[in-house]
């Protein structure tokens, strides 16, 4: 069932959208993010943050950013590469692009792959030596753990990904765990908890655009 479920076509769905919670954990510090996210198939992707403060971020393949506060009616906006919607994990299994997590847009390629005890572990390796080296674990074909290790063969983080629940014709991992590893006690654990999956039903979020009139943010002198 899984293996149907994760060898569609791409775009097999037109639009998903699903409650997001993002807790964060730093040297016994805990942090709460609450969103909504709307994905279409195009990587349009909307996101609706609400707690601990209410905007709106828009972002597609290009890594094209914009960021509105309804409050003040403030837009800011920006290009970059590695803001690109395609990094998004609704949107990676959205489009069957999960057989390498997204990794080739950045470079990677698959140099090794083993079957251990009904698993099968594939290494991805960054034409960028500055990049880590990455090695996916999957179960009946669905990813469930992630290592990124620096060339020096230090270990830099791991992801743990579980609950995969069904959606139609939509397969996602309603669990998903990050620990970096930092210097000294400086690691730090994000657990991103999904519910409320809808699979090609209408919300106006999904053609969010920001207003014409939204001025542009000042930003802290810092920040600049």
């Amino acid at each position: 069932m899984l293996l149907s479920a994760a060898a569609l076509p791409l775009f097999a769905q037109r639009k998903v959208s699903a409650d997001v919670q993002v807790k964060t954990v730093v040297n016994g510090k805990v942090t709460t993010v609450t969103k909504s996210v709307y994905c279409n198939s195009n990587g349009r992707l909307v996101t609706l943050f609400r707690k601990p403060m209410t905007y709106y971020m828009v972002t597609n393949p290009k890594g094209e950013m914009q960021v509105y506060e309804p409050g003040s009616g403030q837009v800011y906006a920006e290009t970059d590469p590695s803001l690109s919607s395609s990094a998004d994990l609704v949107w990676l299994f959205m489009s069957g692009r999960i057989d390498d997590l997204g990794l080739g847009a950045y470079g990677y390629k698959a140099t090794a792959s083993i079957r251990e005890e009904g698993l099968v572990k594939k290494t991805f390796t960054p034409s960028d030596v500055t990049r880590p080296v990455v090695e996916i674990v999957y179960e009946n074909y669905l990813p469930i753990y992630c290592a990124y290790t620096a060339q020096d063969g230090k270990l830099l983080s791991k992801k743990y990904l579980s609950n995969y629940q069904r959606f139609g014709r939509f397969t996602l991992p309603l669990r998903v765990t990050d620990i970096a590893y930092g210097t000294g006690r400086d690691s730090s654990v994000v657990r991103t908890l999904y519910s409320s999956v809808k699979v090609d039903v209408d919300d106006p979020s999904f053609a969010f655009e920001v207003p014409a009139d939204a001025k542009p943010m000042q930003l802290p002198a810092e920040s600049k």
